[in-house]
């Protein structure tokens, strides 16, 4: 884990965020809890989406640069909530999936188990991809050398191995 992870987990825990959302099964995913995280990328909270789920999301409408929008994630109906904390940016995304079953968690899970068998080398390797431009799922799905889609190559290499 980087200290990065440690400074905004602490920083979650220091605003309660994910005690605010603790009826909705919170995880802190993406970049950041898997090492592979440049100084701009967010810090990334996926949870289930509930009826109820609106009402607590607008507790954080005190934060800086507060929203709420609803997209269309990988054919998945998501309630996004992004906002800041000090200098960090956070994305909540809700959907109607427990958050384990979610892609974001998913790839992640694919990713940490990517680079625990191929090393710091490869890590690092990623984060020049991402340096260049490119997200964490192209930077993997290059590396590896898999074609089409990188979100949905990247899924069934995980699935593969």
């Amino acid at each position: 884990m980087t200290n990065r992870f440690s400074d905004c987990t602490s920083l979650l825990k220091d605003h309660k965020v994910l005690e605010i959302l603790s009826e909705f099964s919170p995880e802190f995913v993406g970049s950041i809890p898997i090492g592979v995280d440049l100084p701009h990328s967010d810090i990334d909270i996926i949870c289930e989406l509930r009826h109820s789920i609106l009402k607590v999301l607008e507790s954080f409408s005190s934060y800086p640069s507060f929203q709420i929008s609803e997209k269309v994630l990988g054919n998945i109906p998501s309630i996004i909530c992004r906002f800041r904390l000090g200098s960090e940016k956070v994305e909540i995304v809700a959907q109607s999936l427990s958050p384990k079953k979610q892609i974001a968690y998913q790839h992640m899970a694919i990713e940490e188990k990517i680079l625990n068998e191929k090393g710091e080398t490869f890590r690092l390797s990623v984060l020049e991809k991402k340096k260049e431009g490119k997200n964490t799922e192209e930077a993997f799905a290059e590396l590896l050398g898999l074609k089409g889609d990188p979100y949905s190559s990247l899924l069934e290499y995980g699935e593969r191995e």
